[in-house]
């Protein structure tokens, strides 16, 4: 399925899971050794550059959708789109210049020591600029589920008779979809369980086999350590719970990705220090 196929949500869903494969990423790079650190930050620099176009992108998407007036509901998914794009480029930027300070300390002058850990001034700075990376985008797959749960409601809404039926999902099956969507769920494969963050309720491993075998999530390798693969949302798969969120009515409170945008500031400030 192409871009020009996609509905808006769809397309948010799918820009989340960009989201978490980059966070497994820089995660991993917080723990590497300074010497892996600076290519794999290296090697995914445009990844993580590539982020931010694709938030740009979306919220010129939305904003250009014909059919879709604007709204209160609508503004709030481009604020989050502009968000997102911001800390993207933020966090690249700090991957940068964890890569400059990397490669003094790995490649030394002639005469200096080259560092062998994350010790010494430029070490400790490098871990620094890359846990600000991380941090900068690790709410970014639940912004992206958050917006799409809130086009997806405007877009019934705006237009009732184009409104498509859910497919029937059990609540356990939709709650794994979100958190899927979320980047919130990983899998051990020599214990074959399922992983959830905390706060997120339990997942069974047959609740997400029933849905690889419905075609709604697939599994990748998963960059984390200890974590040996991480389920993401099919383009099946984004179908489903688009729909399943268009039929949902507003949540009373904000979702946990619903961060206050003075908080979000704040982040940036610290991390533009």
């Amino acid at each position: 399925m192409t871009l020009p196929d996609l509905s808006l949500p769809e397309r948010l869903l799918l820009l989340g899971a960009d989201f978490t494969r980059h966070h497994d990423v820089v995660v991993r790079l917080n723990s590497a050794h300074p010497a892996h650190a600076t290519v794999g930050a290296a090697e995914h620099l445009p990844a993580a550059q590539t982020l931010a176009r694709g938030a740009l992108d979306a919220r010129e998407a939305i904003r250009a959708a014909p059919g879709l007036a604007p709204s209160p509901d609508v503004e709030r998914a481009v604020t989050r789109m502009t968000q997102l794009a911001t800390l993207a480029v933020l966090a690249a930027d700090h991957l940068l210049d964890a890569i400059d300070l990397l490669s003094t300390a790995v490649f030394p002058s002639p005469g200096q020591k080259a560092a062998t850990g994350l010790t010494g001034t430029e070490t400790t700075e490098a871990a620094h600029h890359i846990r600000l990376a991380e941090q900068l985008t690790g709410l970014g797959a639940e912004d992206c589920l958050a917006a799409a749960g809130l086009l997806a409601r405007e877009l019934r809404r705006q237009h009732p008779g184009f409104f498509r039926p859910p497919p029937a999902l059990s609540p356990a099956q939709q709650a794994a979809l979100e958190a899927v969507a979320a980047g919130r769920v990983t899998l051990d494969q020599q214990e074959d369980k399922v992983l959830v963050e905390r706060g997120t309720g339990r997942i069974a491993i047959t609740t997400l086999r029933s849905m690889e075998s419905r075609g709604l999530v697939r599994r990748e390798p998963c960059a984390l350590w200890l974590h040996d693969e991480r389920p993401h949302l099919t383009a099946e798969g984004c179908q489903a719970l688009s729909a399943a969120l268009t039929a949902r009515g507003r949540p009373r409170s904000a979702p946990p990705a619903a961060v206050p945008p003075a908080a979000r500031a704040a982040v940036a400030r610290a991390a533009i220090r």
